[in-house]
């Protein structure tokens, strides 16, 4: 049976389960139960987990199968690794080191660009706001003039989940905390109008894609008070149907299909604003959507799992007839 790795990133070996959220654990295990039925065993690491000299997993979690445990295993060696790692700079280099041995989707390449947010803001120049980067609070100081509204967002250069993003009156920059890595600076985007024919209130959408098919879209709202609608950060979601999106992002959808064609398989989403004139703002990209799913996401999460188990599955066929020939 073939294995396939999801990399993660760091953790404690000594842990008694490798989820400490029961509602993530099931969603784990759903996902590896269907994989295993496929024909693929998957096993789940930390980078800090791999032998750099031997080049090989020195421990693992596998999930036994539905009814089954999770049990831990040591030396292992995956013949494929999905990358579900955090976008930092120590991370890119331990990944670099482990691709010299192992393959990985997605393409470490494509990880790279499309969660550097400066990078993506000129590749969807007609659809992103203007990004400055800055590296401290004086280069922020220096970058306001460029600042059109009355807000401002700063953002890190690569992270996500909504960590790390501050929304400031521009005159209150001076609250800010000390800024000691690159971030991006960019106009704030007024979101209160909603979606067209989706939604009335403050939001983000988005969309989840793997190769060119769109698996499901989802509006995410923020809390009250606030304007980050990430659900890590208290933000509801809501399933939005295809047949309901609205047309002007579909240019959009083209140009990244357009643009990405090189790399395949990929796995991503890209996040969308609307503003107060229903214009809609590409916010961010993210090479890995997350496999964790609401109750509300279920049949989207089927979907989801079974087109990834083809992906791999086709991945591994590719793989053999290149080391055949």
């Amino acid at each position: 049976m073939k294995k396939v790795m999801i990399l993660f990133g760091k953790s404690d070996w000594r842990k008694a389960k490798p989820f400490s959220n029961k509602d993530y654990m099931y969603s784990y295990e759903y996902f590896y139960d269907i994989c295993k039925k496929g024909g693929i065993q998957m096993y789940r690491a930390s980078y800090e987990w791999y032998d750099y000299k031997n080049h090989i997993f020195k421990h693992a979690w596998v999930f036994e199968g539905k009814g089954g445990n999770w049990k831990k295993v040591d030396n292992i060696k995956p013949d494929l690794i999905y990358d579900k790692t955090k976008a930092r700079m120590e991370t890119y280099y331990k990944k670099e080191l482990i691709g010299e041995h192992y393959p990985f989707i997605n393409d470490l390449c494509f990880t790279r660009l499309i969660d550097d947010k400066f990078i993506t803001s000129l590749l969807f120049s007609k659809w992103s706001k203007r990004s400055w980067v800055i590296k401290n609070n004086t280069d922020l100081k220096m970058t306001l003039k460029n600042i059109s509204s009355s807000k401002l967002v700063a953002k890190p250069l690569s992270e996500s989940g909504g960590n790390g993003i501050f929304i400031i009156e521009k005159k209150k920059y001076g609250e800010l905390p000390k800024i000691n890595s690159p971030y991006i600076v960019q106009d704030f985007i007024d979101s209160s109008r909603g979606v067209p024919g989706v939604s009335q209130k403050m939001h983000d959408l988005r969309l989840v894609f793997i190769n060119n098919k769109l698996m499901y879209s989802y509006i995410r709202e923020p809390q009250e008070g606030s304007f980050l609608a990430n659900l890590a950060q208290g933000g509801s979601l809501k399933i939005v149907p295809e047949n309901k999106l609205p047309r002007t992002i579909f240019p959009v959808i083209k140009h990244a299909n357009k643009i990405f064609a090189a790399f395949e398989p990929r796995i991503y989403s890209i996040d969308f604003m609307f503003d107060e004139k229903k214009q809609p703002w590409v916010v961010e990209l993210n090479s890995m959507p997350g496999l964790f799913f609401t109750p509300e996401e279920k049949p989207c999460m089927i979907e989801m799992y079974r087109e990834l188990l083809k992906v791999f599955k086709k991945k591994l066929q590719l793989l053999d007839q290149s080391y055949a020939n």
